[in-house]
């Protein structure tokens, strides 16, 4: 039996190159940024975040952060032309800005409107490390809303990754992971209640 999956929405997770080094001058140039200026209030509920101005105060790493993020994303976007698909490399308009939060923090359900694809670079896990034990997740939620669960909550579809239908997904971070996905996609940061500091970079592409 043939199983296609109609309508699929695409989420791109990856590991940059040298990511250790990245993460230690991006941590740095963060927490001094934290330090010198209050930051905005979007979703962030207490957490601290900086204006989407990234590009303009965290130097290499920050332009090293971007042209990696490009690398994967120009890999999976292409333009229609006359002929079909074309795979080719596109202008992005970039904007970028880091999040820092500590227990307690977390983000509200958002999405990036004005983008085409969005990603999140994980600088500092704050001990997650990629588990469900201290929150801090990234959700992401069924972009059909609570719809396939209306008629009947408790039938499931035994198909893989349709057993969230309704639902929503959850990334637990790695210091070092890069994700990416459509920028309509509806998305929060779940309550972190660890010790540590869990710093991110997010970042929209505009076509």
């Amino acid at each position: 039996m043939k199983i296609d999956a109609l309508f699929p929405t695409p989420l791109l997770t990856a590991k940059l190159q040298q990511s250790q080094t990245l993460c230690e001058e991006l941590r740095s140039a963060i927490l001094q940024r934290e330090a010198s200026t209050p930051g905005v209030q979007h979703s962030n509920t207490t957490s601290w975040q900086s204006e989407d101005d990234l590009l303009a105060w965290a130097g290499a790493p920050g332009a090293d952060l971007v042209a990696g993020a490009l690398e994967v994303i120009d890999n999976f976007t292409g333009v229609v032309r006359e002929g079909g698909l074309s795979r080719e490399r596109i202008t992005w308009k970039t904007n970028a800005w880091a999040n820092i939060n500590r227990a307690g923090d977390a983000n509200d359900l958002h999405y990036h409107p004005g983008a085409y694809w969005s990603a999140v670079f994980y600088v500092d896990d704050g001990g997650i490390n990629g588990a469900d034990t201290m929150g801090g997740a990234l959700e992401f939620l069924d972009p059909r809303g609570p719809l396939p669960l209306m008629h009947a909550p408790t039938v499931k579809m035994t198909i893989s990754q349709c057993v969230t239908a309704g639902l929503g997904e959850r990334i637990y971070p790695e210091t070092g992971m890069l994700v990416v996905f459509p920028a309509w996609l509806g998305h929060r940061v779940t309550a972190y209640s660890g010790a540590g500091t869990r710093i991110s970079v997010a970042m929209n592409f505009a076509a």
